[in-house]
Order: structure tokens, then C-alpha cells, then sequence
């Protein structure tokens, strides 16, 4: 196969224009590997390389979008408890992310390295339901060792499935090869599964399928239908060999894989699914809690034929690392007042959470939803957090010193998952209050007459506007004027008075760039217009 070689900068990589969240197929990019054994392997070289440390931080760290201390006093209370719904999103790197990142790409090269492409009439694939000749397998050398892969396990809540989505956001899924010499084939980088609950093997074959289906757009099963026709376990394996062959897919990734059902016969073992890693050398990557440990590996063969061990729990164990979390997360509250993460404070964060990230955000997601929605405000304290627990988690203190019993764990993620529901009922409540009090606003005849003015003074400015040549979008004006007619100031003003303001404020600049008619060079629909203030706004500040 004969391909060009693309240069990039330092620090760059190939598909940083691309963005992969869509899931479409990627066009391949090839840049030369360091590594002189892999040139001319276009599996390896079109691969983006991992992040390093400092690139690891700048991904796996997720600020609050939007959100503005020096705003919180003024908000109103369903505003600030819409704003604390995206605590969700609050992600800070973890000491096993850089690892992860590292054991996934070097699983990835491994695999591909221990496997050859084999040409030959007759290999068919079916891509968007139209079925493709590409006349290309990728199988595994006869002599490789099993490739090994990754094992990611821990506490549940401790980060481990978020940590797969952003170390996953650096690779496109589905790449495909068109070379010079007009051969093309797809490469599937990676291809993940979450493990039905109580489900054996043969149902985690057809779940396969059904993700193979999803990558390649089938919209009508196709893979999914071909496993579930095979009668035996044996012949769904076969077949999952084939797909990973056909499709040069770099890793199976099972996520929750304590879910499965691991008893059986010993074709239904474990054991037995790691033959398809033995046969086609593709990277196995196992997610899940720690007590899948022993069920996924009954002796050490098991275990390194899987890779590495990740314990992405590690950092519970460190207080200090705790309260580094805890301060980037504190920077985020909608209390009256500041409230700094002191000793007291750090002590009962981590004694409620045991320092699991995610339930440490949930507790004081709750803290603060909690906090808004009272009218007498309590003392945000030590004391405090104690008494969101038990209010909101009842029984996970008595529960988090039995983490490593499965039936404890599975207890505690159930009443943390209560706790959550609660918490989108609280806001649930609050929308329908601010629902209801705008219904009996809109029935008074002072809102109806602010209506009337309202539309009134934006063709007032629209008109002025006219005979002025100024431009503005409409979205502008509109936007204008509701912000003349909420200042306390123009209360009881005309409607000539509020237009005449909301001109001048319009004139001040604050968003748009005006354009005389004569310098006009195309029409812009509203849309457009707002689009180009968004980026004048954000160029501005």
C-alpha cells in the first residue's frame, strides 16, 4: 500500500480540525512514526499520539462553563439552581489519567504491530447498508503473543467512565484508508461496549454487534442480525473474529464489565472470550469495579494476558489530593457568602465520600441546591455537610467502611443515586414555581400592557434606526430595549422615552459592529449577524 506522509507542528496532530464526537468517518492522515519498525504501517501511522502530562491536564479538566462569581449575588434563585445543575460537568485530572493515556495508545500500537493485512478477492464489507469490496483483513501474525491491553477498575463513581470518554475524544472511531494504489479499507480504532446487567456472553457478542452497526451508520441491523442467527458460542466467536479482521479494529472495550455473568460453562468463561484476543491480537481494554477483579481473573494467566492493572481509586486514599479537588471545586458556590474550604470543611468532604470524585460532587451539589432553596439561610459548615448526608444519602457513612464488599458498594450507589433524583426534583420544583408565577404575571393587565409597550418602543427604535442608516440586528434591538425597560430608572417612562435609551445604548457599541449602507457588501439574515456579535463580543473582552 503506498501513502504520503503529512507534516505536522510540534504539539499539533493530524486531525485537529476534525471533530470526532459526531462519530463520522474520518479521511486517514499519515505522519511518519519515530519508531522505524512501524513506517509503513498505516494502522499505527494514522493514529493521533496521545497527550502528554500537560495536555492530559488542560483535557481532563472541565470548568463550569459560564459561571461568574461576582454575578451570583444578583442572580435569582432559579437561575442559580440552574446554574448549579452543571456541577455535573465539573471534571479535574486524576493521577491515573496520564497513565491511561499512555497504556491505550501503547495497547493500540501493540495490537497493530502483532498483525499483518492480507489481500485477497472476495472480502466484503457492508458499510451505511451498502455492501463494499475492499479485498483486505487484518489478521494476527502466527508466532505474536497475544497482545495484552489495559484493565481499568476501581470504585464506582471514582472517574473510570468519564476518564474513557475524554481519553477516547483524542482518536476518531472509524477511519478509513484510500491509498494511492486505489486500495480501500476501514479501520475501527476502538470499539466499546457497556456490559448488559446480568447478561452472559452470548449477550455481550450481540451487543457488539449492535455498536459495530451503529460505527458503520447500518441503520438496518446487519452485524447485530448475523450473531444473533449463530446458534452456538462458538460460532458467535468466530464471527466476532472475523468483524475484527475485516475491520481492523484496534481494541474491544467493555465497560461495566462487573455486570456480566460469570458463571457457566468454560465456554462461557472469561477465559474462553480472551481466545478471540489469542486469535486476532486486537487490544482488550476491561473497565469496572474492583470486584470483577476476581471473577474476570481466577489465576495470574488470566490476568496478564489482559494487560496492566490501572487502579483509578488510588487518589481516595490521599487526603491532601482530596482537598486540592475540593478547592478546585469549591470555586463554584451560590451561598450569600464565600465560604473557604477549611481543615472542618476538607474533613467531612472526604469522610462522607471516602474522596470518590464522583460522589463528592454529588454531596456538594446538594449542599448547594439545598442552601438556595431556603429561606432562612443555615451556617455552611462542618456540621452542615453531616446534615445533607443524612437528609439526602441516609446510611452511606454507616456503609463507606465496607467499599470493598460488593453488596455495601452496590447499597452506597443506590442511595447516591436517590440523592441524585432528589436533586432533579428540587430543580423540577423550582422550574414549575417560576412557571407558575409567570402564568399569573401574564394575567395581570400591567404584564399585558408591558407587552404592548414593549413591541411598540422596538419599532420606535426600529424606525429611528432608518432614518439614522445605523445597522442592527433585530435580536440586538430586541435585547436592547429589555434591558432599557428592566432598569428601575425608566420605570413609568414613555414608550419614547425607553426607545430614545435604548438607541443610545445601542450606539454606546456594546456588541455590534455598525456599517454604514454604502460600505454594505451582502445581506446577513439575523441569524448570521448574531453570530458575528458573538465572536465581536468575545474578541471585545
Amino acid at each position: 500500500m503506498k501513502y504520503e506522509y503529512t507534516e505536522v507542528e510540534e504539539g499539533s496532530r493530524q486531525y485537529d480540525d476534525v471533530d470526532f464526537s459526531h462519530g463520522a468517518p474520518v479521511k486517514a492522515v499519515y505522519v511518519k512514526s519515530n519508531v522505524g519498525y512501524d513506517n509503513g504501517n498505516p494502522y499505527i501511522e494514522a493514529l493521533p499520539r496521545p497527550r502528554n502530562q500537560m495536555e492530559c491536564f488542560i483535557a481532563y479538566t472541565k470548568d463550569i462553563p459560564g459561571y461568574n462569581a461576582s454575578k451570583v449575588s444578583s442572580m435569582s434563585d432559579f437561575e442559580k439552581l440552574s446554574e448549579i445543575g452543571l456541577l455535573r460537568k465539573f471534571r479535574c485530572m486524576l493521577p491515573f489519567h496520564p497513565v491511561l493515556e499512555t497504556q491505550f495508545a501503547m495497547a493500540l500500537i501493540t495490537s497493530y504491530r502483532e498483525r499483518y493485512q492480507k489481500f485477497q478477492s472476495g472480502i466484503k464489507i457492508i458499510e451505511e447498508n451498502q455492501e463494499i469490496e475492499t479485498g483486505v483483513s487484518l489478521v494476527a501474525n502466527g508466532g505474536a503473543a497475544a497482545n495484552s491491553g489495559v484493565k481499568v477498575l476501581g470504585y464506582s463513581g471514582c472517574g473510570k467512565s468519564s476518564a474513557m470518554e475524554i481519553l477516547l475524544s483524542n482518536y476518531p472511531q472509524l477511519i478509513i484508508h484510500e491509498s494511492e494504489d486505489m486500495v480501500r479499507f476501514p479501520q475501527i480504532v476502538y470499539l466499546p461496549v457497556v456490559c448488559p446487567a446480568n447478561s452472559n456472553f452470548s449477550a455481550l457478542y450481540t451487543s457488539i454487534g449492535i455498536e459495530l452497526d451503529k460505527i458503520v451508520g447500518n441503520t438496518e441491523p446487519v452485524y447485530e442480525r448475523i450473531i444473533s442467527k449463530c446458534r452456538t458460542l462458538g460460532e458467535k466467536t468466530n464471527k466476532i473474529c472475523e468483524f475484527i479482521e475485516k475491520f481492523g479494529i484496534g481494541a474491544l472495550i467493555l465497560d461495566e464489565i462487573q455486570l456480566l455473568d460469570f458463571k457457566g460453562t468454560k465456554e462461557s468463561t472469561f477465559e474462553s472470550f480472551l481466545n478471540i484476543v489469542n486469535r486476532t491480537n486486537v487490544a482488550l481494554v476491561a473497565v469496572g469495579t474492583e470486584d470483577a477483579y476476581e471473577k474476570m481473573f481466577p489465576n495470574l494467566r488470566t490476568s496478564r494476558r489482559t494487560g496492566p492493572l490501572i487502579n483509578a481509586n488510588t487518589y481516595c486514599d490521599n487526603t491532601s489530593y482530596f482537598s486540592t479537588i475540593v478547592t478546585s471545586l469549591m470555586k463554584y458556590q451560590w451561598f450569600d457568602e464565600p465560604v473557604k474550604a477549611d481543615s472542618s470543611i476538607n474533613e467531612a468532604l472526604y469522610i462522607v465520600t471516602h474522596g470518590i470524585v464522583d460522589r463528592l460532587i454529588s454531596v456538594y451539589m446538594m449542599m448547594q441546591i439545598d442552601y438556595v432553596s431556603r429561606f432562612e439561610k443555615p451556617k455552611v459548615d462542618a456540621k452542615y455537610i453531616y446534615e445533607i448526608v443524612d437528609k439526602y444519602f441516609p446510611g452511606v457513612l454507616e456503609l463507606l467502611n465496607k467499599l470493598d464488599d460488593p453488596i455495601a458498594a452496590n447499597t452506597i450507589q443506590e442511595v447516591m443515586d436517590k440523592g441524585r433524583t432528589r436533586a432533579d426534583e428540587i430543580l423540577e420544583e423550582e422550574i414549575e414555581k417560576a412557571q407558575r408565577i409567570f402564568l399569573q404575571n401574564a394575567n395581570t393587565q400591567e404584564f399585558r400592557d408591558s407587552i404592548t409597550t414593549r413591541f411598540n418602543v422596538i419599532d420606535m427604535v426600529k424606525d429611528t434606526l432608518e432614518v439614522t442608516g445605523d445597522i442592527f440586528n433585530t435580536t440586538r434591538i430586541e435585547k436592547a430595549v429589555d434591558h432599557v425597560m428592566g432598569l428601575a430608572k425608566n420605570q413609568g417612562a414613555s414608550e419614547r422615552e425607553i426607545a430614545k435609551a435604548a438607541y443610545e445604548y445601542l450606539k454606546k457599541g456594546r456588541g455590534d459592529k455598525r456599517t454604514s449602507p454604502s460600505k454594505k457588501k451582502a445581506v446577513m439574515n439575523d441569524e448570521m449577524v448574531a453570530i458575528g456579535n458573538m465572536f465581536a463580543n468575545l474578541t471585545e473582552e
